[in-house]
């Protein structure tokens, strides 16, 4: 496959390169001169034997026969060249598709003029060709190959990655497939199989080099003007050859060889002189050119070439003056096939959702209006496309026997959505296409809260929602893009990271960054003690007693132990730890503490707890369960008992900065900070009052993080917990010895929304996406890559307030200062100085 791709990225690239040398071979074959190697002698188109008698007339009932075929051959090629119309320009890429096919046949011709010097019945041989070549393939190319805003090289070897084995193999099983009519002992038969199959094996080596070349050539004039990926954009799984069919193409393609192997030995030939009958029309000298009086042959007038000559002409004739070229799309806002109608101004050939998605002003970037772009208008030559809504009563029977909608049209989906026969949250469910759910849930809420402007700007296209369904959202109607920045390399650990934050707060990611950079090659140490999620239901005994009875049967070993067994079965990852009580009265709240691997486990946890409760009622059957979360655990909430006992992963960070560092790049003093930290961020934090707030601005960090990754952002309210502590050091007391100290770091790297392509990409680029090798063990370096990240944003906070600074780059980096009532011209962006 690494092959395939260098190959085709390398036609791609040097594509002027390839055209002009296979030009200048063009050139070279077409004046091919048949060198004899004696006087007079000549050698058969077949492969082993002589064949006399070619150059006879052909009889009526032959002459019909081939005129069909050559017919069918004809009208096979014109529909070859309708689709590749469809696919892109009307003329570049068919042109670059037929001269390829014409280079392949002259190569051909020239290769059997120096081996096969009698072409008297080579004319049936192109028509041939045309019949068993896969013309099909460079149609794909191109529709994979075709990039806009990307690396052409890199698209085009891409697609020949993917094409290249299964073209290979298509060859030879079609060469061993044409070559059987070589062995079947007709002399006019053996000569057109010969020449088809050396046709199909030189069209083979042209593809996979002048091809390429061609089109990237092709793309790169059409560019800006056309995507042919549309709203089916490329997908590798597409052209991935099907494994059965592979198989089943080897073992023909195995079987073929058998045969011809041990029928005849292709490379066998027959030494004697061809038979002087031969017909001196077609008799040359050394110095004649065989290919030209081939050629002229060819074009001789009977009446066989005059029905072929004349359906030529019609079809040339129709596709130029009278094959209108369509521009067919589907509009996304209701999935019907409609015609891009372009107006007399230049435009580019971009549909309404394209621009919304990409929510760009065009007439900014490109420098046309609105009116300017092409209209998409219902078409009456597509309107049959469209299905016809049917009757709600025919419509409901479909749904409730076939169990979907799979088969409805979407007007008569949005039917029985709006006459409640379908649930509108199920709308992925029953039609069996997440996209197509999300797409018809926009326009019914569109239509019925009149939102249709504000609906359309919200992106919806490019994005898997078979990952979000039942896992992450529902009644899903679009996404939202979050922009991501790094910050780094920041070394935790000794190993350093790039650490992606998604934030629209200006100036954070910057500010973060530089504080990795204080921090420097002497990085971060961390530690990571796994505490374990919590769930704590509220339980009601009748009375006190009862309470106290039951507070004292889970304090006995052994009942705790049958407990921990009911809880621990539910799931092969969660440990129960301990069940912590608080009472109020006859009502307890118990707080089962358990671990759960790399998942942050609040899932995991209440389905344990709810067992155990089951096995706590058998014993206790008058205890009552109020809640099965009772705030005691306590989740999404400010609360001491996350930080006085943890919850989640207690993680600890340390690092030293030196004083080159606070002086050159924090503008500032270990004194200078650790004063500051401790009237702001102790003193200042118990004076308010606050709860797990002793820090400057730990949230900020963490939920960059959070969503990022996948996490729960309503989270980071107990998860922001932290405490930064600074301490002057060193042997000149110059130096600034920070820690931060993080009780209730709730993260995991399994479940929820870190199995989302963007967010797994993030857990990806920190080598922590998925379950590590040990349990725990990713979810752990997360904890400890975010605590440092708090780190790193804690430092440079500080010496921001100590500086001013805070102010003058929340204006700099957190305003936008895009002139909206100007041109494009006026637009400037100020990039910071970091």
């Amino acid at each position: 496959m690494k092959v395939w791709g260098a190959h085709g990225e390398f036609c791609a690239r040097h594509q002027w390169e390839v055209i002009v040398a296979t030009l200048a071979l063009l050139a070279c074959a077409a004046s091919v001169e048949r060198h004899a190697s004696g006087q007079g002698s000549e050698r058969c188109a077949g492969w082993a034997r002589a064949c006399p008698g070619l150059e006879a007339e052909y009889q009526a009932a032959d002459a019909v026969i081939m005129t069909i075929v050559r017919c069918s051959a004809l009208l096979y090629a014109y529909y070859q060249v309708s689709n590749l119309q469809k696919i892109a320009s009307k003329y570049l890429l068919i042109i670059a598709g037929v001269f390829s096919t014409f280079a392949s046949f002259i190569f051909t011709s020239a290769l059997a003029s120096l081996f096969w010097t009698e072409l008297a019945s080579i004319k049936d041989a192109p028509f041939l060709f045309l019949l068993v070549a896969d013309v099909a393939r460079g149609a794909r190319m191109a529709k994979a190959g075709w990039s806009a805003g990307e690396d052409q090289g890199k698209r085009v070897g891409r697609a020949l990655s993917l094409l290249g084995p299964t073209a290979t193999l298509d060859t030879l099983l079609a060469v061993l497939l044409v070559g059987v009519g070589g062995l079947s002992g007709v002399p006019r038969l053996e000569h057109m199989c010969t020449f088809a199959c050396l046709a199909l094996m030189v069209d083979y080596l042209v593809f996979v080099t002048f091809y390429p070349a061609c089109l990237s050539l092709v793309a790169d004039f059409a560019s800006g003007k056309k995507d042919l990926t549309g709203d089916n954009p490329f997908m590798e799984t597409d052209l991935k050859p099907n494994p059965v069919v592979q198989r089943v193409k080897m073992i023909m393609a195995a079987g073929l060889l058998c045969v011809h192997l041990t029928s005849r030995w292709p490379w066998a030939r027959d030494n004697g002189m061809i038979d002087g009958s031969l017909s001196n029309s077609f008799k040359s000298s050394p110095h004649d050119n065989v290919l030209l009086h081939s050629y002229i042959k060819w074009f001789s007038v009977s009446a066989d070439y005059l029905v072929i000559a004349t359906l030529l002409c019609a079809l040339i004739i129709k596709f130029i003056f009278f094959e209108e070229q369509r521009n067919w799309v589907i509009d996304m806002n209701d999935l019907t096939v409609k015609e891009v109608v372009h107006n007399d101004k230049p435009v580019f050939t971009l549909g309404e959702d394209v621009k919304a998605d990409a929510g760009v002003q065009t007439e900014d970037l490109l420098g046309y209006d609105e009116s300017e772009w092409p209209t998409i208008s219902p078409s009456s030559s597509v309107a049959k496309l469209n299905s016809k809504k049917r009757p709600m009563a025919e419509c409901l029977e479909i749904y409730r026997s076939e169990g979907d909608c799979t088969s409805l049209s979407d007007e008569e989906v949005v039917m029985l959505v709006e006459q409640s026969h379908i649930p509108l949250h199920r709308l992925e469910v029953v039609l069996c296409d997440p996209l197509r759910g999300v797409r018809l849930r926009r326009k019914v809420i569109s239509s019925r809260f009149q939102t249709e402007d504000a609906i359309k700007t919200l992106p919806y296209l490019n994005y898997d929602y078979s990952k979000v369904l039942n896992a992450c959202c529902e009644n899903v109607i679009g996404f939202v893009g979050i922009p991501v920045g790094y910050a780094g390399p920041l070394v935790v650990d000794g190993k350093p990271y790039m650490i992606p934050m998604a934030t629209t707060e200006g100036a954070l990611v910057a500010s973060t960054n530089r504080g990795a950079k204080a921090i420097g090659s002497r990085g971060v140490t961390s530690v990571v003690e796994d505490i374990g999620m919590t769930r704590a239901p509220a339980v009601k005994l009748p009375n006190v007693v009862r309470a106290l009875e039951c507070r004292q049967w889970l304090d006995n070993k052994e009942n705790y132990e049958l407990i921990k067994e009911a809880f621990d079965s539910t799931s092969r990852f969660a440990r129960l730890q301990e069940v912590h009580i608080g009472v109020d009265g006859a009502t307890l709240y118990l707080r089962f503490r358990a671990t759960t691997g790399d998942a942050m486990g609040m899932n995991m946890v209440s389905k344990g707890t709810e067992n155990a409760l089951k096995v706590l009622k058998k014993f206790f059957p008058d205890m009552e369960v109020i809640s099965l979360s009772g705030n005691y655990c306590s989740d999404k909430k400010a609360a001491s008992i996350n930080w006085v006992k943890g919850r989640g992963k207690r993680v600890v960070c340390e690092t030293t900065v030196s004083a080159e560092s606070l002086r050159t790049i924090l503008k500032s003093d270990a004194k200078t900070l650790a004063r500051c930290n401790k009237i702001k961020n102790l003193s200042g934090s118990a004076l308010a009052g606050s709860i797990g707030g002793n820090n400057a601005h730990a949230a900020n960090m963490v939920t960059a993080i959070f969503i990022a990754t996948g996490q729960d952002p309503a989270q980071n309210v107990t998860s922001s917990n932290c405490s930064t502590s600074m301490e002057v050091c060193g042997e000149n007391r110059d130096e600034l010895y920070v820690t931060c100290t993080m009780p209730c770091l709730e993260v995991g790297t399994v479940g929820g929304g870190t199995v989302l392509t963007g967010q797994s990409a993030c857990l990806e680029i920190l080598g922590v996406k998925g379950a590590g090798v040990r349990p725990a063990e990713n979810s752990a370096r997360l904890g400890s890559l975010i605590c440092a990240t708090v780190l790193a944003g804690e430092l440079s906070l500080m010496a921001a307030l100590v500086n001013s600074d805070l102010v003058k780059s929340h204006m700099r980096h957190n305003r936008s200062t895009v002139n909206v009532q100007g041109s494009t011209n006026d637009m400037t962006l100020k990039v910071p100085k970091l």
